[in-house]
């Protein structure tokens, strides 16, 4: 569950872009956010699009852990996306390190929009991200930004709340 992204990562290789130990406790993140967020209009639905701008190898571990799983009852699927334009069509969106040069315009596209942005980055937890993952003691946590989650009509669970590292904000 959410607790076995406390887990210990160890080291990863520089330029290392097979998917990692890190790669799979964020997916499982993922997927796990999904059980502990409410999203509106979640009913109206075909599918749960998980939304990642990441090199190929997270997507990869994305694939892996959320293949045959559903959220909110509908069928989880993966997108990848090159460009913010689609970004608001997802309720969840990874943003990776390599997209900090362009966070200005994926923040500007689901402003308002009920996506739960989630970053990796100190840059993209001050664009705004509603969860930023964190490497701490050499394990993968992450931070929760209730205004920025509010703001998107999106609410967090008191559980998620509690495993997360660091929570800013009141929310609703």
């Amino acid at each position: 569950m959410l607790l076995a992204g406390l887990v210990s990562t160890g080291p990863v290789a520089a330029g290392q872009r097979t998917a990692t130990a890190e790669d799979d406790i964020k997916a499982t993140f993922l997927f796990n956010f999904t059980k502990y967020i409410e999203w509106p209009d979640a009913d109206k639905l075909e599918a749960f699009r998980v939304c990642v701008v990441a090199e190929p190898a997270f997507g990869a571990a994305v694939d892996r852990t959320i293949a045959g799983e559903t959220a909110l009852g509908r069928p989880l699927a993966r997108v990848s996306l090159s460009a913010p334009d689609a970004a608001r069509g997802c309720q969840i969106l990874f943003l990776g390190h390599l997209e900090d040069a362009r966070l200005d315009r994926w923040f500007a596209t689901v402003r308002g929009a009920p996506v739960l942005v989630v970053g990796e980055t100190r840059t993209a937890w001050a664009h705004g991200a509603q969860v930023n993952f964190v490497l701490e003691d050499n394990r993968v946590r992450f931070d929760v930004n209730l205004d920025a989650a509010s703001a998107a009509g999106l609410a967090v669970s008191s559980k998620l709340l509690r495993v997360a590292r660091q929570v800013t904000g009141r929310g609703r």
